[in-house]
């Protein structure tokens, strides 16, 4: 059996299970079979693969079936330029998150204070906050910005800090970087940027989307998590985290600070009135890949 048998009976597979990307997932899993890139798979197609491989991959293969995403299966996860290492702890780093960074990177950039401090909330597999970091490199200096990362998943902060320790040095990784387990700010202050890709998803509608085995993290994605008492839920509208952040963030912030947070394209509206309503300034909605209001940036005065 050639590499090309593997990838044409994988993609019959996937098809035939329901997966909406079957080629991307043979590709990837190829390449992740053999530790190379999609142009030495390609140009090796017609080579014939040991038993060995053959059986490696149709456990890959299977793996994918049962709905568990490639990023799990594979152990990385590209976004922003660099590939991040990521487990079921975390939830996988999503091409529309990516404008979280973008905007991030633009406001600190103007930001003319000789030092910034910047939080990243709800730090998951650390892309919003390492992308940021590594991109002010090239057009800030990230020698001139203090990061600290939070997560309430210890598991979840572990993955955080492998990533950071993947991109950056111990020396830099000391000075620069703190990791914190715990609720949200954890009761830090005195930041002039807070970024944020916290919990939103319907209650109702995390039940939905892990019926498929994607097995990504509840705590993650269920923005209802605080309602629930005695096991009945009081909301579930996503919003009771976002609810709790917002005020937090602004009393957080130092005068001149911006916050800058995640949040789905159905809560947008509401979520710049809980900005407002916190006392943030020059609140506004940036659009994500798809044309969808994601990102939602205000001030303090």
């Amino acid at each position: 059996m050639t590499i090309q048998d593997l990838k044409n009976n994988a993609v019959q597979s996937f098809t035939e299970s329901g997966s909406p990307t079957p080629f991307l997932d043979a590709d990837c899993l190829l390449q992740f079979l053999f530790n190379k890139d999609k142009t030495w798979v390609l140009l090796h197609r017609n080579e014939n693969v040991t038993p060995e491989l053959e059986t490696a991959f149709d456990k890959l293969v299977q793996k994918r079936k049962t709905g568990l995403p490639v990023a799990y299966i594979t152990g990385k996860k590209e976004f922003y330029g660099i590939d991040y290492y990521v487990t079921p702890d975390v939830l996988i780093p999503k091409p529309d998150t990516e404008i979280l960074v973008e905007k991030a990177v633009e406001k600190i950039s103007a930001c003319r204070k000789e030092s910034v401090k910047i939080i990243d909330v709800c730090s998951g597999s650390g892309c919003v906050g390492l992308s940021t970091l590594k991109e002010l490199e090239n057009n800030y200096g990230s020698d001139r910005v203090h990061l600290t990362m939070t997560d309430l998943s210890k598991a979840a902060l572990m993955v955080t800090e492998k990533n950071a320790r993947n991109i950056f040095d111990e020396s830099f990784i000391k000075n620069h970087i703190d990791f914190i387990n715990g609720d949200l700010l954890c009761g830090k202050t005195g930041f002039d940027f807070i970024l944020s890709n916290p919990p939103y998803v319907p209650h109702s509608e995390v039940e939905e989307l892990l019926l498929d085995g994607r097995n990504e993290p509840r705590l993650a994605l269920d923005g209802d998590r605080d309602t629930a008492v005695s096991n009945e839920l009081m909301t579930d509208d996503g919003l009771p985290i976002i609810r709790r952040l917002v005020p937090m963030a602004y009393e957080a912030l130092n005068p001149g600070g911006t916050f800058i947070m995640e949040s789905g394209e159905y809560q947008t509206e509401t979520v710049r009135q809980l900005f407002c309503d916190a006392g943030f300034i020059n609140v506004i909605s940036e659009k994500d890949l798809s044309g969808m209001e994601r990102i939602t940036i205000g001030e303090k005065q």
